[in-house]
């Protein structure tokens, strides 16, 4: 569901990563609220319903949305603007837009084209054609449990945590810092201790403090971020 995107740049950004998961092979089917025309002619196929769950138009979308726009057309009679946008265009065409009223059924209209009767044709074929297709069973690279060695997945993630260590200098001297402070304290904590009870005790207090600081500096640090 691509609804809940703030700004054009995020929408983009998200489009763009659907599409290049598209061009790979991956099957996308997702729910899209108000695109803009940049955005709408990213998508290939449209599956349209109007109010009650009905197929008003169900295709392709075509380069700058023509394949689409010229099936609205050429049912509504009305061309679609220039710099109007083709999602908008379509839902006033259907009477879903914020002020469109329709006086048609678009549902039946169709039902009773040739687009429809060209896609329930291809999906007959399909029907037809697909359980006498052979199945693969050959697994192969499907064998290993991963898709990569345990090596070249630690040399990976190891790469990427150094590079992300560089590229925060400010977390590195913390932790230097946390680790001197540490050992200071820990040092002087055995600086003249008496062998006694009391003198355990002591050091064994100054340890506990020391085994909570590293929690003390993270919750500063956190105020701090």
């Amino acid at each position: 569901m691509l609804n809940n995107v703030r700004n054009s740049q995020s929408a983009w950004s998200i489009v763009q990563f659907l599409r290049a998961l598209a061009d790979s092979g991956q099957a996308i089917l997702c729910t899209i609220h108000q695109p803009s025309a940049t955005l709408f002619e990213v998508f290939d196929r449209l599956l349209l319903l109007k109010k009650g769950g009905k197929t008003v138009y169900f295709g392709d979308i075509g380069p700058n949305s023509e394949t689409m726009l010229g099936y609205f057309e050429r049912q509504s009679g009305v061309k679609c603007g220039i710099s109007e946008n083709p999602a908008e265009y379509i839902l006033n065409c259907i009477g879903a837009g914020a002020t469109a009223s329709v006086n048609q059924d678009w549902h039946e209209l169709w039902t009773s084209s040739p687009e429809y009767a060209q896609i329930t044709a291809e999906i007959e074929k399909l029907h037809r054609e697909l359980p006498s297709r052979p199945i693969n069973n050959d697994v192969g690279d499907l064998s290993a449990k991963y898709a990569t060695t345990y090596g070249e997945q630690f040399t990976n993630v190891l790469s990427r945590t150094l590079t992300q260590f560089w590229r925060s200098p400010v977390y590195i001297r913390a932790k230097f810092l946390e680790c001197v402070l540490c050992a200071v304290f820990v040092g002087f904590s055995f600086v003249g201790m008496d062998h006694t009870v009391a003198g355990a005790n002591g050091a064994f207090s100054s340890r506990s403090f020391v085994k909570y600081f590293p929690l003390v500096l993270f919750i500063i640090g956190s105020y701090d971020c």
